[in-house]
């Protein structure tokens, strides 16, 4: 298969098909079959259709290289979304680079968890604080869906909000959320006009680092191709979530939510850490696709 994709008249879409696939599944891509599409797709502009109704076409030589290119990077466990530039999140778009964290699609319950809580408490006015925001993925989602709220998003890294920046402004959101460079809250001590009650938030979300250090050695290869930062929780990887509760005591309104997302097996220990608090009431515990607790929301009784 390598020696006919060297030869123009045999580099037909479903020739180059099989060849991506068959690199990407020896590298050990489980979805391989998938990815060659996703990146045989993006480089030729045809949808995957549109592959299969054309794949007795040839494609140019310099889209094969492209294509080569990035099946080569995919085998060294580079992130798809970091070779594509783009990625897809509760039905928006939003561009990713390398070093920012890679939205994944589970976190999409917690969007659509604090959306229905906004619908059924909030009904003309939300204030919210996203944490860790990343690519923005989260601020993004919601703001597009909850026509009436305002964000305050924060992150550490100035890269992640550079890009957050700019999905908020391509999605046409970038006037209802504040982006400020921070180690989680630590802005809002500095800024004296969040120090009065009327400024307090209505939801604080976060979907923080939560890998044990442990964990952070066994790792796939493609996951620990991200950023360090966005994935080691400390040495039970919890530290941020009890940085966060703890703070959320001077920010959160009464009859407020806080809302996470948290690791496998680690909903008895998140659990712990709100109830001894003591600033929760009505904690709920939501499972994702695989039936694995993944997300909690708590509803603070003191502000």
């Amino acid at each position: 298969m390598h020696n006919i994709m060297n030869e123009s008249d045999n580099m037909t879409i479903g020739n180059i098909l099989n060849f991506a696939e068959g690199k990407l599944r020896k590298a050990g891509i489980d979805s391989a079959k998938q990815e060659a599409e996703i990146i045989l797709g993006f480089f030729s502009d045809l949808n995957r259709s549109e592959l299969y109704i054309n794949r007795t076409n040839n494609l140019s030589e310099s889209v094969f290289n492209k294509i080569k290119c990035a099946i080569k990077k995919r085998c060294d466990y580079i992130p798809l979304q970091y070779i594509t530039g783009e990625t897809f999140f509760y039905g928006l778009k939003l561009i990713i680079h390398e070093g920012v964290f890679v939205p994944r699609p589970e976190t999409e319950i917690l969007v659509e968890k604090i959306t229905k809580i906004a619908e059924k408490y909030f009904s003309n006015k939300l204030k919210i604080l996203e944490l860790c925001t990343g690519s923005g993925n989260i601020s993004v989602s919601l703001t597009k869906n909850i026509q009436y709220c305002t964000i305050i998003s924060s992150d550490i890294n100035t890269k992640a909000l550079e890009l957050a920046r700019y999905n908020a402004q391509i999605n046409n959101v970038n006037e209802r959320i504040d982006f400020f460079q921070s180690n989680l809250l630590d802005f809002l001590h500095n800024d004296q006009k969040y120090e009065i009650e009327s400024n307090r938030f209505d939801v604080i979300v976060a979907n923080p680092p939560y890998v044990s250090s442990d964990q952070m050695k066994n790792l796939p290869d493609d996951v620990l191709n991200e950023p360090k930062e966005a994935l080691d929780g400390g040495s039970d990887g919890l530290d941020f979530y009890r940085k966060i509760v703890e703070q959320s005591r001077r920010y959160l309104k009464k009859q407020g939510y806080i809302a996470f997302e948290f690791g496998d097996d680690q909903a008895k220990s998140i659990e712990g850490i709100i109830k001894q608090s003591n600033l929760f009431d009505q904690i709920e515990f939501f499972s994702d696709l695989n039936g694995i607790y993944r997300f909690v929301i708590a509803r603070c009784i003191n502000g």
